[in-house]
């Protein structure tokens, strides 16, 4: 049944580029069915009117949700660890799934993400919720999407890493022909408005809203953009003449100053680069972070590395890369990850967790955010599989029931280590272990002989005395 209703907008109301406002014309007397207005009064209802999970999760899956952090906190717990957009639906199904089924997936994919001890959900402009600018521009109900997805992962005890930007996604060049946007005033009401939306100060909030959204990432990646021609450009073009340095620098202190303004307690990341690791990557961040006022206006460091060997020496290079002349900023890894191929397995990924956790911190870092959460069966992908299937932290499969994969399991016990212990500013324990600031020892490659008391983090079986504890493990002093 279908019926005619009028829906309204926060304060039926959205920025123009002047950062007065204008009535959503497109957003009024929609004809929507009945699931639609389910969609609407959920995300209207906070955490209390949460819809009901999806498929139950394997047993070994089940565990208590952790503790919501307080939100103005620079992290949550001593070293966070995060998933990589996991709270999301691919556009091609969610544009046909029906808005109350999104929001059942959404607390599903929430659900499990907190139940492997994630403390962080990081979102993305190119993928669920789609708000840059040019997203809500063409359709306004983008942001009830968004609403579902905030209240999803603060309703599982996580926190949401958001993100604005000009333009959805990383094919940037399909949208425009120039990267900084025509109407600059404009886009800084765009930012004003999304982050408002979500600062939990009681004025044009999202209804319902459970605590602030503090962390927001200023689009992805923008030296890929300055590196490769989007697949769909509007135009031919040169890509080393579009999103350079100074561009990026241009748009990214607007989105800070807007963020600023409309939410003074935010945390400002700049987009995380695509190879920081690389010498084309490590030129193009130096030009951007030499820009007047670009070290002031991020508030953590951004990083994107994916493995190139198995000791994770890349990882190291690009959180050094970004680290130059910001050593004072903390630093979230929010893209990593490591997959399995015909030369490494699923143990083989499983210690890789490690590799890079431990190697992250030992750089400096603070947080590391897996990509991703789930791989499904592969009659869920009837074209091709994803680009980033076989990376993911569980396998799910047909009937909807979630495993955790090695990697999972370690990941599990990794962040209800983590949650005890310190992490940052560990030291090198000799090869292949480090050594926290508590006396714990992280090993993630080799073995040692256990002298007290320790624990296998791919099995979470306690090691005694004698034991020989193979990476990835822990020992606990004495």
């Amino acid at each position: 049944m279908r019926r005619e209703v009028t829906l309204n907008t926060p304060a039926d109301s959205v920025p123009d580029g002047y950062g007065q406002h204008m009535p959503y014309q497109r957003f009024a007397s929609l004809a929507i069915g009945i699931n639609e207005v389910l969609f609407l009064f959920l995300a209207a209802s906070a955490c209390a009117a949460r819809a009901a999970p999806g498929p139950a999760a394997a047993p070994n899956l089940a565990a208590p949700h952790p503790t919501a952090p307080h939100p103005t906190a620079p992290l949550p717990s001593p070293f966070a660890l995060g998933i990589n957009e996991a709270v999301a639906i691919p556009r091609r199904l969610a544009d046909a799934m029906p808005v109350a089924q999104q929001t059942t997936e959404l607390n599903r994919r929430a659900g499990l993400s907190a139940r492997l001890g994630a403390r962080f959900v990081r979102g993305h402009t190119g993928n669920y919720p789609w708000v840059s600018q040019q997203s809500l521009a063409e359709d306004p109900r983008r942001i009830a999407q968004s609403d579902a997805w905030v209240q999803a992962v603060q309703a599982a005890g996580m926190e949401p890493a958001a993100m604005v930007s000009p333009w959805p996604g990383n094919d940037t060049g399909a949208y425009t022909d120039s990267y900084v946007p025509k109407d600059m005033a404009a886009y800084e009401a765009y930012v004003r408005y999304v982050v408002e939306r979500y600062d939990g100060d009681g004025v044009d909030d999202m209804p319902g809203l459970a605590r602030p959204v503090v962390y927001w990432e200023a689009d992805n990646e923008p030296d890929l953009k300055n590196a490769h021609r989007a697949r769909s450009a509007v135009r031919e073009y040169d890509p080393a003449q579009f999103c350079t340095p100074a561009e990026y620098a241009e748009v990214f202190l607007a989105t800070a100053r807007a963020i600023k303004q409309a939410f003074p307690d935010a945390k400002v990341l700049n987009g995380g680069l695509y190879k920081p690791d690389g010498p084309e990557g490590a030129r193009w961040f130096k030009a951007f972070a030499q820009t007047p006022g670009v070290p002031a206006a991020i508030d953590i460091v951004s990083v994107h590395t994916y493995h190139d060997n198995i000791a994770g020496d890349r990882i190291a290079a690009g959180i050094g890369t970004e680290r130059a002349g910001l050593e004072d900023k903390p630093v979230w890894v929010t893209e990593t990850s490591f997959g399995t191929d015909a030369t490494t397995d699923a143990e083989g990924q499983a210690r890789m967790l490690a590799v890079l956790v431990a190697r992250a911190a030992l750089a400096g870092a603070d947080a590391l955010f897996w990509h991703s959460l789930e791989d499904k069966a592969a009659s869920a992908y009837p074209k091709k599989l994803p680009t980033f299937f076989g990376y993911s932290l569980l396998d799910t499969d047909a009937a909807g029931v979630s495993t955790p994969k090695p990697v999972g399991v370690v990941f599990r016990n990794l962040a209800q280590l983590l949650s005890a212990h310190d992490l940052r500013g560990c030291t090198a324990d000799g090869s292949g272990a480090a050594r926290l600031n508590d006396g714990t020892v992280l090993i993630y490659e080799g073995s040692r002989t256990v002298t007290g008391s320790g624990l296998n983090l791919r099995t979470g079986e306690p090691l005694t005395t004698g034991a020989i504890a193979v990476a990835p493990a822990v020992l606990y002093p004495i």
